[in-house]
């Protein structure tokens, strides 16, 4: 009798053990599960609002930080090297080690006297409150800094870099603090759900029309009679970057809506696909982002502001060129000017009623063209070129439209001084551009 007994405790304890292992087994499984869920939830709807329980740990070990008198965590520094998972999209945890964190120290991304060289990204974990100063200070390549609603605090220098501004987009909600933030000092936003009327125009323009890229940013200009909406639409490849290819140039691409002051309707769409292809492309800009593509000034001279877009630079760096709109009062609408992309760094004159541009041919030859509005067409009436020669000397060169003909103006060749100087070929550059002031026409 004792044996049986002994025995159906044997049993009893067996199947206790047992349903203990199988039930950790389903609890580990359904742990597993409802955080992966979680992970796949909070991706699907808002991936840079939280950081997910599982990678929370490996995420902190990229960080050093410091407890604060309230018992949160300050982050005071970032090591790339330790982040061997994703270097250009960084995660910021909102809990280290069961602690809060509640701060994101200065400088903290930017103590490494070489910088982060990967980084592109940075992602602020939800119910993180502060942000303080030149966080991004050595960030070379930082575009995007995604902040959830529940900061409250951001330094008005927060993302600066060497004493400037640094043109990071902000993402964000439009009810947030940080939405304010970014229209009050200068950032273009990356809206992902709006909610104001005042991004309703998004539900229409998340994709590019010609190349399909994603929405990434708006910018809005206020002008005197229309509003200004830039949109930038860019792919980061960084799937690409992480398996290791070379990414050196991102391709994206611009379009401005032209909306009315009240009610924000869209008076006119501006893009790629409304213009010649074969004189404008506004694919693979380089240097240009969300705030510097767009600007306004007369540039026919007829009172009225026109649209002048950054088509960025090219080459080496030696060429710049912008499409430009002009406003045509009787449709109400701005109308393409294609002669005006020919123009290298067009620089706008209105007190003597033209426009330069400035180009070159090679190290020694360099040009400056001036162009006016004759009859409602922009015309080039005159080039100065300045050539240099084997000989260390300067040709000056002004030619100039007369009465639809173009004419030799003036030609004189300026010799150095010295021949024997360091640089003699200086000497003669020097007194050429004696010219540029002596002349009034050619005042630059």
């Amino acid at each position: 009798m004792k044996k049986k007994k002994n025995r159906r405790i044997a049993i009893l304890s067996l199947l206790i053990l047992s349903g203990i292992a199988v039930s950790s087994m389903i609890y580990g499984w359904k742990a597993e599960s409802a955080c992966r869920a979680a992970e796949e939830k909070v991706s699907l709807i808002h991936g840079w609002k939280a950081v997910s329980a599982c990678r929370a740990s490996e995420e902190a070990s990229y960080f050093t930080y410091e407890e604060l008198p309230d018992g949160t965590l300050r982050i005071t520094d970032y090591d790339e090297e330790k982040n061997t998972q994703n270097p250009y999209q960084v995660v910021i945890p909102s809990v280290i080690h069961g602690k809060r964190v509640s701060t994101i120290g200065k400088e903290c991304l930017g103590l490494s006297y070489d910088g982060l060289l990967s980084l592109l990204e940075l992602t602020i974990s939800d119910g993180i409150t502060t942000i303080e100063g030149n966080i991004i200070e050595n960030a070379i390549d930082i575009c995007l800094v995604k902040l959830p609603a529940s900061v409250t605090s951001i330094d008005e220098k927060a993302f600066w870099r060497q004493e400037s501004p640094w043109p990071v987009v902000i993402a964000c909600d439009d009810t947030s603090y940080a939405y304010q933030y970014a229209k009050e000092n200068g950032y273009a936003c990356q809206v992902m759900e709006a909610a104001l009327p005042e991004n309703d125009f998004l539900s229409g323009y998340r994709r590019a029309a010609t190349t399909g890229l994603p929405y990434f940013a708006h910018w809005r200009t206020q002008g005197e009679r229309y509003d200004y909406i830039t949109i930038e639409y860019r792919d980061h490849e960084i799937e690409k970057r992480m398996a290791g290819e070379l990414v050196y140039v991102e391709p994206n691409e611009f379009l401005v809506l032209v909306t009315e002051h009240s009610g924000g309707d869209i008076v006119q769409c501006i893009d790629s696909s409304c213009m010649d292809a074969d004189k404008v492309a506004f694919e693979w800009l380089n240097g240009v982002n969300c705030r510097s593509f767009l600007s306004l000034a007369d540039w026919n001279f007829d009172g009225e502001e026109d649209i002048c877009c950054e088509q960025g630079v090219f080459g080496t760096g030696a060429a710049f060129f912008c499409s430009l709109f002009v406003y045509d009062p009787d449709s109400g609408i701005y109308q393409n000017v294609p002669e005006f992309l020919g123009i290298d760094k067009p620089v706008l004159r209105p007190d003597k009623q033209c426009i330069y541009g400035f180009s070159r041919g090679d190290a020694a030859s360099h040009y400056v063209d001036r162009y006016e509005y004759i009859d409602g067409r922009l015309t080039r009436v005159a080039r100065l070129s300045q050539l240099g020669n084997e000989e260390d000397a300067v040709e000056i060169v002004d030619e100039r439209l007369v009465n639809g003909e173009w004419q030799i103006y003036r030609r004189e060749t300026f010799y150095p001084r010295d021949p024997t100087a360091e640089a003699p070929w200086q000497d003669a550059y020097e007194q050429s551009e004696i010219l540029y002031v002596e002349d009034g026409y050619w005042d630059l």
